[in-house]
């Protein structure tokens, strides 16, 4: 896979009960997708600018996770069992069309690839949260996990709150993690528009004293105010980009605090 690693993760300095996860917080991409990928392809819809969004994590001594390798090698917020489902964009672990359902490849990635990217990608993601949410446990009652996304036409919301219709915490949880955001003068939504947590949220809610939430937020709030449609890489509006970084560390902020 090259020298790049396969994830980031920044440990917070005293043993806290909350974890942030940043599954798609990457537009990396290994050397033999480059060499296999169609000249034309466009790469949509990546959660862009994520981890510079939310760069105050470390300052707020909370653990963080986060992937350094696209969704498009791999996406970590997939379930393992959909390895062989690559027609359906929303099910697949390995994509093989774009969000525009575009075709990605000049030819299919073989099982190989395929297999080498989940053992050196999706398997240590998930083998170093596991572990360290157990390490976690050994010292504190609960796990908090958060996992942060974006998204670019679903609603109109700034935030969607997706808890598999509260399935995944505890509603004392929710409350805080909902009242600290609107505290902040977001609008905010819950599991709306397909926005319900995915894999990861929905997989670690089921270990015992675990509760998880994903957190989307909109394009709009935090790049610029406008349509956004098959491109790369858009341009950051760095006036909203500021606002509304400094809204959102308000808000987790609130969050360490009160758990």
């Amino acid at each position: 896979m090259g020298k790049i690693k396969s994830f980031t993760f920044n440990k917070s300095n005293s043993l806290s009960n909350l974890i942030v996860s940043i599954p798609h917080s990457s537009h990396n991409l290994t050397e033999e997708m480059k060499e296999n990928m169609k000249p034309d392809v466009i790469l949509t819809n990546n959660d862009w600018y994520l981890k510079e969004l939310y760069y105050f994590l470390n300052e707020l001594d909370i653990s963080n996770i986060c992937a350094n390798y696209s969704r498009y090698v791999i996406d970590v917020n997939r379930n393992i069992e959909y390895m062989h489902n690559h027609e359906e964009y929303t099910k697949s672990l390995v994509y093989f069309y774009t969000t525009f359902n575009k075709k990605i490849y000049i030819n299919k990635p073989s099982e190989d690839i395929i297999e080498n990217r989940i053992e050196k990608i999706y398997k240590p993601y998930h083998e170093f949260l596991n572990r360290e949410i157990n390490n976690v446990l050994k010292g504190k009652n609960k796990v908090y996990l958060l996992d942060l996304h974006s998204f670019f036409e679903q609603t109109e919301a700034d935030i969607v709150l997706g808890t598999q219709y509260k399935k995944t915490c505890s509603e004392e949880f929710f409350n805080l993690v909902y009242n600290a955001f609107i505290d902040e003068g977001f609008t905010v939504k819950v599991d709306e528009a397909g926005l319900r947590g995915g894999y990861i949220t929905s997989h670690y809610a089921t270990i015992e004293n675990v509760e998880a939430i994903q957190i989307e937020i909109r394009y709009t709030a935090y790049i610029d105010d406008r349509y956004f449609g098959e491109e790369f890489m858009p341009k950051i509006n760095y006036g909203l980009f500021n606002e509304t970084q400094e809204r959102l560390k308000k808000a987790f902020k609130k969050i360490r605090e009160q758990l």
